[in-house]
């Protein structure tokens, strides 16, 4: 260690480090705790500065890459009278170890203690060092843990779910120390069913009887009795952990990151590269690309390999956003997108660069070979206004995200009506102010949509000081504003799409848009008037809940209006 500290052995292990007070996480040195972690299993830190939720990530970094969950790194165990499972109740948390059912299991759990239960109330967390159960276990009984398999199920309910099965004698990817993986039966909220593979249900229930025995033996299980700022770090390999009930009148409230171990190969390389170019948005992406060419281009205006350049020169524009964007707002993100987060460390800060300076320099080139081939030069200059503007939006000094209002407005322009005029230009089309005003429109009724999940990370954009848009409005006014151009957008769409239609019959097309934006903007209504009046705290609560359903309402609307498009395209009412 590279700070002064106190040692004290914990029985039957573990340390208790005490550091002088106010120590920084900084100031350890990781690599010593690793090497304690090896000796001891659990480690104790006391003494330490504060550390806030935003800044836990980080610091728990230092160990190893995060493991993700989809509330994001920072798993808040704390007791909830609404709780659908029983880890955010006061009740005991039976044994087990972390990741089983996630497919992949973490190297350490990393926990800080906000607030301790009053001594004598209980709340401890219990750890059982399962390389002491196997030490002191004769041959016989080795033979018996080797020949055990249990299959564990349970609903996905909480951040967790499935069913798998597991060895109990497994090995120790670091140690290479022979280890126990066995989790208790949960007989609660979101229960866990075990059952001994091979086995009856009596004998069974006989098998997991006396594996419990053993396990809560003296001499193998460390209950912890948390006080206000531990950090606790523990081998999840080695120990199987669980909780002891506490007092109805005590809180409790522990955060928890855990932590996997540093080794890729190259599909993780591959699956993060993928990741920090935002697949997921290709579906309301496809639309952005289509609408212009549906609506007004002649699809043989161009040959079959210039139009796949134009394909590929929009996706690599949208990917240089998603990737600047990821890398700009990598720690920022590390709370609640850490896989987003996750993906940029463990590229590396520098080969997420370097991808995005070749995707910037695939653009140029390929802008410059369809102006070339297209003889529209203004082809060029969009791209690159593009590229800036999208650099803008997530790189300092200009930020545009952090301006306020002006975040909408650049938006408006960077996702929806820029692509849409670049597209139309690349077909050769000659655009009105009529055609503009379409897009312009799509992208109101659009913005309106991204601009809830805005809203929803406003607590957290607010505490590292981002003056996003709904910071600046606030969250009523930026749900109400939401709601408004929703609803102005989507009015104005479907009275720019319905003045192209000659025929009446060619109305129905416009039914299933009429419909979604009349959703969405009940929704968003549903949500401000549930909000009002309330304190942020709980506004908050319905915003998140609305926010879940944005990936839902941006596809309806998106495709639906694609479907109007498609009805004009194909002459149907005109």
């Amino acid at each position: 260690m590279s700070v002064e500290l106190t040692r004290t052995p914990l029985a039957p292990f573990g340390i208790v480090l005490r550091v002088e007070a106010g120590t920084r996480w900084s100031e350890l040195d990781a690599s010593a705790l690793h090497a304690l972690l090896a000796e001891h299993r659990v480690v104790v830190l006391r003494g330490l500065a504060p550390i806030e939720k935003a800044e836990l990530p980080a610091t728990a970094r230092t160990l190893g890459p995060l493991q993700s969950w989809s509330f994001g790194a920072v798993n808040e165990l704390v007791p909830n009278a609404d709780a659908k499972n029983y880890l955010y109740t006061k009740r005991a948390v039976p044994l087990h170890w972390d990741g089983a059912f996630a497919g992949r299991v973490p190297r350490y759990l990393f926990f800080h203690c906000v607030e301790a239960p009053a001594d004598g109330s209980g709340g401890e967390t219990v750890f059982v060092d399962t390389t002491r159960v196997w030490a002191k276990t004769d041959e016989a009984g080795r033979d018996r843990l080797r020949a055990l398999t249990f299959r564990y199920e349970t609903a996905h309910v909480a951040h967790y779910g499935g069913a798998f099965e597991s060895n109990v004698v497994a090995q120790h990817p670091h140690t290479g120390e022979t280890i126990l993986r066995f989790a208790e039966p949960v007989d609660d909220l979101n229960p866990v069913a075990v059952r001994a593979k091979g086995l009856g249900p009596l004998e069974s229930a006989g098998v997991i009887t006396e594996l419990r025995r053993t396990l809560y033996a003296e001499d193998v299980l460390l209950a912890h009795d948390w006080q206000d700022g531990d950090v606790v770090i523990a081998d999840n390999h080695a120990l199987l952990h669980g909780r002891r009930a506490f007092a109805t009148s005590e809180k409790r409230h522990i955060r928890r990151v855990n932590v996997h171990s540093p080794e890729r190969t190259w599909r993780d390389d591959l699956r993060d590269s993928i990741r920090i170019r935002r697949p997921e948005f290709m579906v309301a992406e496809i639309p952005i690309l289509l609408l212009p060419l549906l609506l007004l281009a002649d699809m043989h205006a161009l040959a079959a390999w210039q139009w796949f350049e134009a394909f590929l020169l929009f996706f690599l524009l949208f990917h240089f956003g998603d990737m600047i964007n990821c890398v700009s707002d990598r720690d920022l993100d590390a709370v609640y997108k850490t896989q987003l987060s996750e993906a940029v460390y463990g590229l590396g800060v520098r080969n997420v660069w370097r991808q995005i300076l070749w995707t910037v320099l695939a653009a140029v080139v390929v802008a410059g070979h369809l102006a070339s081939s297209t003889g529209r030069w203004d082809i060029v200059p969009l791209v690159l206004l593009g590229l800036l503007l999208g650099a803008g939006y997530s790189v300092p000094p200009i930020r545009l995200k952090g301006r306020g209002v002006l975040q909408v407005v650049t938006l408006c322009a960077l996702i929806f009506i820029g692509p849409m005029v670049l597209v139309a230009r690349i077909a050769g089309v000659a655009l009105s102010p009529a055609d503009v005003g379409l897009f312009v429109a799509y992208a109101v009724m659009q913005e309106g949509i991204i601009l809830v999940n805005t809203a929803e990370d406003l607590p957290e954009d607010e505490a590292a000081g981002v003056s996003t848009s709904a910071v600046a409005l606030g969250l009523s006014n930026a749900v109400s504003l939401a709601g408004a151009m929703v609803g102005f957008g989507g009015v104005a769409l479907v009275a720019a799409l319905a003045i192209r239609i000659a025929a009446p019959i060619g109305l129905v097309g416009l039914a299933p848009l009429l419909v979604a934006c009349v959703w969405v903007f009940d929704s968003l209504n549903t949500t401000w008037m549930r909000g009002r009046g309330r304190s942020r705290d709980e506004a908050m609560v319905h915003v998140r809940a609305s926010a879940r359903s944005m990936p839902l309402w941006i596809t309806a609307t998106a495709w639906t209006t694609l479907f109007a498009a498609l009805v004009l395209a194909t002459g149907w009412g005109t």
